[in-house]
């Protein structure tokens, strides 16, 4: 996942959305801080992801659970390695609902949804039904369930998850802050080796850092330097799981000015220690040879 604006290939011909199915794989890394324009389904629908927020607030997902990401909310996630993990995302367009639904840029769908239990299941319902479709080998007619269990689930999202807001939510123009932070991201990830700093990081884009602090909290939710450990972070994690480097040597790397600085991250991160989140995953990936 890019650390910042997401463009989404969309290429389905027939459907007019893109869906990601997620597995244990998914679960041993970050998903750092990024947008898009489209709207995003995030279904659980088994296991579990730790750490899951969207626009500064932080959920925890079990087997059901359905979250919603608005047009341009900064969103992300980090979990500890989840060997029953099954989830799905949804992505649709902002075009395609702003064609369906009156107003669309007013419209905000909620995380807590208006309707009952019953409201709540249907919804569950059909995305447990588009999970197995895509899970499983092509039948027939594939793409007229796929089409008609898109717009179900549009459906019974408009009807129980939204609510319409005063001011638009779904613009650009609204988010102009995020596209300001495009070349800084960039900057941060393909730099995050080198020594960095709210000073550095100000005086190379020409800003004070007073402006750069208040505009990163602002767009993303968390400070300059916190961003910067996250990108270091999560190559570290990668390094750890992949590699057979010692941590020493791996937090070099990555950036930090020492191992306990690495460790610490880490353990910050992912609420364990990295030789513990390594070896917890080497063997769970052994028991499933």
């Amino acid at each position: 996942m890019t650390f910042e604006h997401e463009f989404i290939e969309y290429t389905h011909e027939l459907i007019p959305i893109n869906w990601i199915v997620h597995g244990a794989d998914h679960s041993t890394g970050p998903v750092l801080p990024h947008w898009h324009t489209s709207f995003e389904i995030s279904y659980t629908y088994s296991g579990k992801i730790e750490n899951y927020t969207i626009n500064n607030v932080t959920y925890q997902t079990e087997p059901g659970t359905i979250l919603f990401i608005n047009s341009a909310e900064v969103h992300g996630a980090v979990s500890s390695y989840c060997a029953d993990l099954e989830a799905l995302t949804i992505q649709i367009p902002y075009d395609f609902l702003s064609k369906l639904i009156p107003h669309f840029e007013f419209m905000r769908f909620d995380n807590l949804p208006s309707g009952k239990l019953a409201q709540v299941n249907q919804l569950r319902e059909a995305l447990s039904q588009f999970y197995h479709l895509v899970r499983r080998e092509p039948e027939e007619f594939l793409e007229l369930q796929l089409i008609r269990l898109t717009y179900e689930i549009i459906y019974l999202m408009a009807k129980d998850w939204m609510h319409r807001e005063k001011m638009p939510i779904n613009s650009n123009v609204y988010h102009r802050n995020l596209g300001q932070m495009q070349p800084i991201i960039s900057f941060i990830q393909e730099n995050y080796q080198q020594e960095l700093s709210v000073g550095i990081l100000a005086n190379n884009f020409h800003m004070s850092t007073n402006y750069l602090s208040k505009l990163f909290k602002k767009s993303l939710g968390l400070s300059v330097m916190k961003y910067v450990q996250l990108v270091r972070i999560n190559r570290g994690q990668e390094l750890l799981l992949h590699s057979e480097k010692p941590i020493h040597v791996i937090s070099d790397i990555v950036g930090f000015p020492n191992e306990k600085s690495f460790r610490r991250t880490f353990e910050d991160v992912f609420q364990q220690t990295p030789k513990k989140y390594q070896l917890d995953y080497r063997k769970k990936q052994n028991g499933r040879k």
